[in-house]
């Protein structure tokens, strides 16, 4: 009977090549080794900056705070509950209430964020340059008195 296990010991053969430039090879392999560590410490700075830009916005979503305060926030805070706690320290200095106030006392501040919410809700409604560009376009290229009736609405006309 043939032995089972012999033409698997065929595959395992390991080729046995002796080098005489051993030393050269493991240098090139370390150097390799080097920078593969290097481009890997480097993606992971830009993994753990980008995990940590966007923690910080979130947290400052939350707690109705503008992104760019964001910016201000020193690099060694990154858990929220750092973020919660500078927050809590410098909100004076940005100008908002911290998470236990829920609106300003100071009635100068009051009316100052009273003015700012009046300013941000009239620049959402307002109208985009682009309409009047347009009507502008038509009027210039109006060819009769006709024409700019129709553009006005005025469509009884008064001759003398």
């Amino acid at each position: 009977m043939a032995n089972q296990y012999e033409d698997e010991e065929d595959d395992l053969d390991v080729e046995q090549e002796v080098q005489s430039d051993g030393p050269a090879n493991l240098r090139k392999a370390l150097k390799r080794a080097e920078r593969e560590k290097k481009e890997l410490s480097e993606q992971l700075a830009q993994i753990q900056s980008d995990l940590r830009s966007r923690s910080v916005k979130e947290v400052l979503a939350t707690k109705g705070v503008p992104d760019k305060v964001a910016k201000f926030i020193p690099g060694d805070v990154s858990t929220p509950e750092q973020i919660d706690s500078w927050l809590a320290e410098n909100a004076d200095v940005f100008g908002f209430a911290p998470a236990g106030e829920s609106a300003p006392t100071d009635p100068e501040k009051a009316a100052n964020q009273a003015s700012y919410q009046r300013i941000n809700a009239a620049t959402q409604n307002a109208s985009a340059p682009t309409r009047d560009v347009d009507l502008m376009a038509k009027v210039a290229g109006a060819k009769s008195i006709e024409d700019l009736n129709a553009l006005t609405g005025n469509v009884s006309q008064r001759r003398r």
